[in-house]
This record gives C-alpha cells, structure tokens and sequence, in this order.
C-alpha cells in the first residue's frame, strides 16, 4: 500500500522556496507514495509546474478555491491585515487588534481547513513553510510530522513553536543552517538535521535555452543577478559594487538583475542616485530566469544571508562563472574550483569581478568542473536520504 503524504506550505509564488517544494514534489516516486500539496493562499505562480500526479489543495482565507466551503472568519482575519504606507496611529491600531486577535483567528482557520479535509488522515505530513506550521498541526491528522527550515535570518517570525513541538525531525536545509538552528533553537537541537534542495537538472537546462526577451549586448561583459528585491539577497550591495566599478575605471560591462520584491522603488532610486541606468537594469520577476543566466559571461550572488541558496545550485547546473559572498554559498562553492567566494560588501564583490573577468583561464576552469558535475548523484543521494524519513 502507498504512504500518503501530505506537504503544507503557505503558498506557491515565484521564490526559491517555492521552486524547492516543486522539485520535491516532480521527483518523487508516485508509485510508492500518494501525495496531497495542501497550500494556505491562492498565490499560485509555480503551480503549473507541478506533476498532475501530486492532488494540489488551495485553502485560501479570502475566497473558494478548492474546498465547496468558504472560510467564514474573513473580516476577522481582514481586521489584520497589515495596512500599507499607513500613518502611525494606525499601524498601532493595527498592531494591537493583531494581538487580541490573531490567536482566536488562527484557531477558526485551523479548524476550517479541518472540517473541509474531513477527517482524511495521512501517514507523514511535511510543513514545508515555516508560517504554515500552526495550521498544519492543528488541521492535519497525521502518524508523523517533519519541518522544513530554509532561512538564514534567524528572526522570531520564522520559528513556529507549534513546528518545533509536533515535528519528529526538523529539516535544515545546509548543514551550516542546521548547526546555527541548533544553536538558536538549543531545545530542540536533537531533532534539527539537514538534506539540501533537489535540482530540476532537465527543466532547468530545458528552460535556460529559451530566448531572454532582453538581448544581451555581444560588447559588453554581462552580469547577471537573481533573487527577491529584499534586504537579506543584497541587490543594494550589487549596485554599490557597479558604483565602485565604475568609479575604478571599469567599463564594457553591463549588471542585470532578475526578480521583484520590497526593495524595487529603492533601488531604482539608488540606480539614479549613483548614476547608473547605463550599467544597471531591473527585469523584474521572470517565470523563467534560466536564459539570463545561461547567457551571462558571470553569475553575481550578493546575499547577506541565505539558507541554501536555489539560484546559486541553478547556476552551476547552467555551467556559469559564479562569484558569491560567504554567506550566501560557502557551502554550494568550492572557492577557486566552481567559483569565487567573497565577503558580503561591495568592495569585495567588486574585486571578485575584476579578478575573474582578467582571468579568463580561471573562468574556462570554472566552467569545465561545473559541467562535468554529476549532479543526478547528488539528487539521488538527497532522495534516498528524503525516503528513510517520509
């Protein structure tokens, strides 16, 4: 008989966790297991890269989607919502009808999504988003609970004491990250163990040979840069690093930077600021990144932090330069070998640059260990070690 499994994430947009749970999902033996996606919004970007093999489940508060039911405390959870650019007094309001009120909501959502699952039960339930954690305990009945833990921010918001207690294993996804999770969760340290992401090996080769809608200039060294518009990925050191380029005497060399996020308004802002829309441009989000970064002459990884970081393993896959800071990779590159490592602040990343466009024997040497990488061993190996815990 299978196993039946049943993964629980927050939702399905465009990000590196999100492309992670997809690879799980596509790579899984559906002849050994019976798998349900259960996701908590109706934010579905990368939904359509599932397998129809895996049942996908969308509870969304706000509205039907895949229950018969709709969810019948909405203008409570409403009242919480977060207001945008709002003024003082009201973000303090805000803030205090969260507190009276976020435990009572959660409780009403849980036991919704509850009701709706009628009571199926599952052999293995898998929170794979950290905010998903309380719903997922208290709404699914299951023999065995595991956590995923992708963040390199150990900030309380990503920590759900409900996860931490229900799990029989908490999954980190580096062994850097499962060390540092021990540290900052030390109750909870003989449950904490790692198994790095799965790699979509064809898909993302398959995808990369697409043709970019930008065309990158033939003159020029072209950069590129992926990953939310958000303080942790540093895009804003990336745009210091093209300032001291530029002010170094630099030139013939153009930085592209993919995705979207909080940060976009002030980064453009900071572009102009330093003069840069010459040797900047912000693509926005892309469904598919692949063919930016097959086309690049070099892969710029800026993180202040990462848990273990998507982009970077699709880099290598794609056989592309890739210069990272310490924090974003230390794990993912071996310094010298399949990249250069360097540290989280724009002089840095800029010397990194410079160093490897004037050593094009280095950057060819990059290049031949990528591409004879095995890399279905090490999926292999991360799915065999996935198995003996589901």
């Amino acid at each position: 008989m299978k196993k039946k499994l049943i993964f629980i994430t927050e939702a399905l947009w465009i990000g590196g966790i999100e492309t992670a749970l997809v690879n799980l999902l596509n790579r899984l033996d559906y002849n050994r297991f019976d798998v349900t996606c259960l996701v908590l919004r109706d934010s579905l970007d990368v939904a359509d890269r599932i397998t129809p093999q895996c049942r996908l489940i969308v509870s969304d508060r706000q509205h039907k989607v895949t229950f018969p039911k709709g969810y019948g405390c909405k203008r409570l959870y409403n009242i919480m919502e977060e207001p945008q650019n709002a003024a003082k007094f009201r973000r303090f309001i805000w803030s205090a009808l969260r507190v009276v009120f976020r435990a009572a909501e959660a409780k009403c959502y849980a036991l919704y999504v509850k009701k709706q699952l009628k009571g199926e039960h599952f052999d293995t339930a898998v929170i794979y988003s950290d905010r998903a954690a309380e719903t997922a305990v208290r709404a699914v009945s299951a023999d065995r609970f595991l956590m995923f833990y992708h963040h390199g921010a150990m900030r309380r918001e990503y920590h759900d004491a409900y996860g931490y207690r229900k799990a029989d294993k908490v999954i980190a996804v580096s062994p850097a990250l499962a060390e540092k999770l021990r540290t900052y969760r030390s109750k909870y340290a003989d449950k904490i163990i790692s198994v790095n992401n799965i790699i979509d090996i064809d898909g993302v080769r398959e995808k990369g040979l697409d043709i970019p809608t930008v065309k990158f200039s033939a003159d020029c060294f072209n950069i590129v840069s992926c990953g939310r518009l958000s303080h942790a990925k540093g895009m804003d050191i990336a745009v210091d690093a093209c300032a001291k380029l530029v002010a170094d005497g630099f030139t013939g060399f153009h930085w592209y930077i993919v995705g979207g996020g909080p940060e976009e308004s002030a980064l453009r802002e900071q572009i102009m600021r330093l003069g840069l829309e010459d040797c900047v441009s912000l693509l926005g989000m892309q469904s598919n990144p692949y063919p930016y970064i097959r086309c690049a002459d070099l892969y710029v990884q800026p993180s202040r932090l990462e848990g273990h970081c998507v982009t970077v393993l699709e880099t290598r896959l794609l056989a592309v330069p890739i210069i990272a800071t310490r924090n974003a990779a230390a794990e993912q590159i071996d310094n010298e070998k399949t990249g250069l490592l360097c540290e989280s602040d724009a002089d840095s990343i800029a010397a990194a640059i410079i160093r490897l466009y004037n050593a094009p024997k280095l950057r060819e040497s990059i290049q031949a260990e990528l591409q004879n990488h095995d890399f279905e061993r090490d999926n292999s190996a991360i799915l065999k070690r996935l198995y003996s815990l589901l």
